[in-house]
């Protein structure tokens, strides 16, 4: 036997192909990284610490609740936040996978993200059998599952710790397979066993059950029509409609799917003590805010998602679906379409699934490729509410690909009728796929990303261990979403619910409240007291409640003695590169005032991001209750400010409540600019408008005498053009100048009848700078000049 025929023999073989889907799909263990934390991105991490701690928290002492906190109310007592929208299964297998490693946080992490992708394997390797059913070709079910499998959201999404994620989707194909095999071979116990099976991980395999009981119906109605008797035709319809299986099916899901919702109706209801009204229950209102029912609390939701941008969002997820993530170059999903308008990648979307649909039609059996194509429509529509802020739902568009792909190469096969060309499709496919795999792996982990998730996860550790489950107040967990991805969210600004996670264990108190009294504070800040437990940590910082609050009377005195900054809702204080916000009497209610702080930097370049560098300043928003210690009847709000050389201050209420909006400036560099405007005054100006213009030491000064009000309330414009456009920032060279406008408020001081203003001009070589001042109406004077004469 020669090689050649060797080689052919082996390419016949029926386990080939599913050798090697398998080895395809084990890059996504061998390129996972370090899965023992959380840092994948704002919406994975903030899903699967919810959901893996509700899984950990899953025992016997509690009757298997599921819960994802521990609340301590105003009175003191203990309550739990229970959360029941799911199906039990899928918490029932991450509480298995990860109780080897129990009491050990990032093992069980990394143990239930081993799981998720065992499912992601699943779901593929189910797919893959349910095409090579349907084309009795195993090449042509290898090439089209590893194209589907191999977009951005499956591959990024595929080991999120969420039962809506990879375990339901395995359902779904779980439930497929079991169609194929019904529709084949008669075998509707089994569809029966799958499809509850699948109930039991997830909801959306209703939307494939559904279109499936549909259009197998409407099969059954239209032959038994056709065969018809004239004489009765109306009874022989009825009576295969009630002999259909189709109809038994859903009847048999239905009825299954309802009790699996009364049970957890059932669960929510005790853990709420029995006391809470069926349309109250946080999961009843989950589903109406999911669907878009109309109703007391969601009216408005139905306005807020209108069809056409749901429409145009939803086509543009299904092309990603069509386009393996290596073929992107691994760019970041938001920027991965830069070479499509926004238009087009509507039309590419709706073109693609049009073809789907109506290939679906015409493929044989038609009734599983058309239900495997609707899967996603079917839960995308009713469910439009929950779709359009969750963007890992666009994985059950799969069906759409996985038909459209494998219509596509039966098309090819049949054209050609040449084997090779299937063959060379699917090396294609498995090296698309390791390549996606590989690159996906890269997105968000970054050496700075992974190391501060570290950080952050043994700052958790710590407490968790000097805790040991006693009461824990959280506290000024913040940080923008660019600060700290990994650990944002609500409830105090913390890390979604890896607070949650973390001290599972705990009673966790998230506004401070007197009538709670000892325990621990966490917080974001590091204030060296007696009271801080962990100097240790980096990010997360343990303090003793009782000696925190004994500084904060301290700290209370000493800022109540100085002169405030400003005195409105709040008294507002700048001591020592922090601001106070103080109020004298203070209540719960106050904690919820919520103010915006944007911080001036002298140098843009100190601003941490090319956005922040773009606006001009560093957002720094708060709540008061995230921010603030509230006792004995008055509260302080503690916000440090950043490191670097800050310019000016603004601040003010954020329009909320009906509360009274108000907002001040402040120019931190005061004495700086005083002083400096009588040393540069002496020298010939740079240029001279309505104010003159100095260059000195890097910075440009705008002076005036005499000046006023009037001068100064209108905003200041600042366009620094370089010799060298490549200097400039990649999004700025399109206008050939650094944009540098800026309000006198915060970069100037009116003094004696005169004012100055200061601006750091880039470090770059300028060739000229155009300035001047506008309003409403438009530029009110300019100027443009080379300046040449800075130093």
């Amino acid at each position: 036997m020669t090689l050649l025929d060797r080689i052919l023999r082996a390419l016949r073989s029926p386990w080939l192909p599913l050798a090697l889907l398998l080895l395809a799909l084990s890059t996504v263990f061998v390129f996972g990284g370090d899965r023992g934390h959380f840092y994948r991105g704002f919406t994975h991490n903030w899903v699967s610490s919810e959901h893996l701690t509700i899984a950990v928290n899953l025992s016997l002492e509690h009757g298997f609740q599921r819960f994802h906190r521990r609340l301590i109310d105003e009175d003191g007592a203990v309550r739990y936040a229970p959360y029941n929208r799911f199906p039990i299964g899928g918490y029932l297998l991450m509480k298995t996978a990860t109780l080897p490693v129990s009491g050990n946080p990032s093992a069980q992490i990394y143990a239930a993200r081993v799981l998720m992708l065992l499912f992601f394997t699943g779901a593929a390797v189910l797919a893959y059998l349910s095409l090579g059913r349907l084309t009795h070709n195993r090449w042509i079910a290898l090439t089209a599952t590893l194209l589907a499998f191999s977009s951005y959201y499956l591959l990024y999404y595929n080991d999120m710790t969420a039962n809506e994620g990879v375990p339901d989707l395995f359902g779904v194909m779980l439930a497929f397979h079991g169609m194929v095999v019904f529709v084949q071979e008669g075998r509707f116990r089994q569809l029966l066993v799958k499809a509850c099976i699948a109930l039991l991980l997830g909801w959306h395999v209703l939307a494939l059950l559904l279109p499936f009981v549909i259009f197998g119906l409407a099969r059954d109605l239209l032959q038994a029509r056709s065969a018809a008797s004239a004489v009765a035709p109306s009874r022989h319809l009825a009576y295969t409609l009630l002999r259909s299986r189709y109809l038994l099916l859903g009847a048999v899901a239905l009825g299954f799917g309802l009790s699996v919702l009364t049970f957890n109706f059932t669960m929510e209801y005790a853990a709420l003590d029995g006391e809470t009204p069926l349309t109250e229950l946080p999961s009843f209102q989950s589903m109406l805010k999911r669907t878009g029912v109309n109703s007391v609390e969601h009216t408005a939701l139905i306005a807020a998602r209108p069809w056409q941008p749901f429409l145009e969002g939803q086509f543009r997820s299904i092309l990603r679906m069509f386009i393996p993530y290596a073929s992107l170059g691994g760019s970041d999903a938001a920027e991965s379409l830069t070479w499509l308008s926004k238009r087009a990648g509507v039309i590419l979307g709706a073109a693609l699934s049009v073809a789907g649909l109506i290939g679906s039609i015409f493929a044989r059996p038609r009734i599983l490729f058309a239900t495997l194509a609707s899967l996603g429509f079917f839960w995308a529509l009713p469910m439009r509410n929950s779709n359009a802020i969750h963007d890992f739902e666009s994985i059950y568009y799969v069906g759409l690909p996985l038909v459209f792909f494998t219509i596509a190469l039966l098309l090819t096969r049949r054209l050609t009728n040449r084997d090779c060309v299937i063959a060379a499709a699917s090396v294609i496919a498995l090296l698309l796929f390791a390549v996606s795999s590989f690159q996906m792996s890269r997105v968000g982990h970054s050496a700075e990303t992974v190391q501060t998730a570290r950080d952050a996860g043994q700052d958790m550790l710590t407490i968790r261990e000097l805790t040991a489950g006693g009461l824990v107040t959280v506290l000024s967990i913040g940080g923008g979403h660019k600060d700290f991805t990994a650990w944002r969210g609500y409830a105090g600004g913390y890390a979604g619910h890896a607070m949650d996670y973390y001290l599972n264990s705990h009673p966790i108190y998230y506004v401070y409240l007197p009538a709670v009294d000892g325990g621990f504070v966490v917080m974001r800040e590091r204030i060296d007291t007696d009271a801080l437990l962990t100097p240790q940590n980096q990010h997360f910082f343990l303090y003793d409640r009782d000696g925190l609050e004994a500084w904060h009377e301290d700290m209370y005195r000493t800022v109540a003695s100085t002169e405030p900054v400003a005195r409105k809702e709040f008294d507002v204080y700048l001591i020592d590169g922090t601001v106070y916000f103080l109020k004298e009497p203070c209540n719960s209610a106050n904690l919820y005032a919520r103010f915006f702080l944007h911080v001036f930097p002298e140098a843009l370049d100190d601003l941490p991001d090319s956005r922040r560098r773009e606006h001009g300043f560093h957002n720094l928003d708060f709540a008061v209750g995230n921010r603030g210690l509230l006792f004995d009847g008055r509260c302080l709000a503690i916000v440090g400010l950043p490191q670097y050389d800050i310019a000016g201050i603004r601040m003010g209420r954020v329009p909320s409540d009906g509360a009274e909006v108000w907002s001040i400036a402040h120019v931190v560099q005061e004495p700086k600019l005083i002083s400096a405007y009588q040393s540069i005054v002496s020298n010939e100006p740079a240029a001279r408008s309505e104010f003159d213009l100095y260059i000195d030491g890097g910075n440009l000064y705008y002076v005036k005498e005499p000046c006023g009000d009037a001068d100064t309330d209108v905003g200041f414009f600042l366009h620094v053009f370089p010799e060298d456009l490549d200097d400039l920032p990649e999004h700025r060279r399109q206008h050939g100048f650094d944009n540098l406008d800026f309000g006198f408020d915060v970069r100037g001081v009116l003094f004696d009848g005169k004012c100055t203003a200061a601006v750091d001009l880039p470090q770059y070589g300028i060739a000229r700078i155009a300035t001047g001042q506008f309003d409403g109406a438009g530029r009110i004077w300019e100027v443009e000049f080379a300046p040449d004469a800075r130093e």
